[in-house]
């Protein structure tokens, strides 16, 4: 009966991304194409406004019509808390931990928009969510080829826009649920814009759903968004010192989260 019933959520939210998502992306691909024609011809300005009001109507339907349907259908509660206010006005650099499909989900749901994630290359394949990442203003990466994604890290932290930036810092999701070894890109890119890093650690999804198998999903369990406390940006270092303040940064993040998801409840290792 639960394997029928998961069968039934993962369809219906199959369907629900294609009515909620078929639309949206017609639209901000209208309008993309409109503003990449203009920046052909010199008007980069005329670009860059329209990726930040696709990048907060994507946002505002993802999370009111996507994300707050498809949690409760797959029995999923989700709750945030901050461990201080945040002044959501400000720019940060959310850097979260990555253990399931559903952190996306979860994130979509909690953060305001306008927001922006960085994606790997690999998902523009995919139906709706793919096809709908660059005319959003989402930040694509291409993992396999590090001088560029260095590149359009770099052009990225150049641009002018509001909102937070998601980075799954660890780069792909754990098959233990375990913290795995950070990746720079993040800390590289709140140096270069001054940005102050947000560490967010999303507790709970790995037992609802975890990498592998990735088919077993657990409903009737919570998901906790916890936003620890900012870490303010460090001064842009000389050419000779950049590794280190960049590591120095890492390592407090990595605390930060490491510290919030051993104090939530752990999720079994065992499948």
């Amino acid at each position: 009966m639960t394997l029928l019933v998961n069968i039934f959520r993962v369809l219906f939210a199959c369907v629900w991304t294609g009515v909620v998502g078929g639309p949206l992306v017609v639209f901000i691909y209208i309008s993309w194409t409109y503003g990449v024609l203009r920046a052909r011809f010199g008007r980069r300005d005329v670009l860059d406004r329209i990726l930040e009001a696709n990048a907060y109507f994507t946002g505002w339907v993802a999370q009111r019509l996507w994300a707050s349907v498809l949690l409760p259908v797959a029995g999923i509660r989700l709750r945030t808390r901050e461990v201080i206010p945040i002044d959501w006005e400000t720019a940060h650099v959310i850097c979260a931990n990555h253990a399931s499909i559903f952190d996306i989900l979860a994130l979509v749901r909690a953060v305001p928009p306008p927001f922006r994630f960085v994606a790997k290359r690999e998902l523009l394949k995919w139906p709706i969510i793919g096809w709908a990442l660059r005319p959003a203003g989402q930040i694509v990466v291409d993992r396999r080829d590090h001088a560029s994604a260095m590149r359009t890290m770099t052009e990225a932290a150049q641009r002018q826009f509001r909102g937070q930036v998601i980075f799954f810092v660890e780069g792909t999701r754990t098959r233990n649920g375990r913290l795995q070894t950070f990746k720079k890109g993040a800390f590289h890119f709140a140096i270069d814009r001054q940005l102050k890093v947000l560490p967010t650690a999303v507790c709970g999804s790995y037992a609802v759903l975890a990498k592998v198998p990735w088919w077993r999903l657990r409903p009737g369990r919570d998901i906790e968004i916890v936003f620890c406390a900012p870490i303010e940006p460090l001064p842009r270092p000389r050419d000779d010192t950049t590794a280190r303040v960049v590591e120095t940064l890492l390592t407090r993040t990595r605390e930060q989260l490491a510290a919030t998801l051993a104090g939530a409840e752990q999720p079994p290792t065992s499948v």
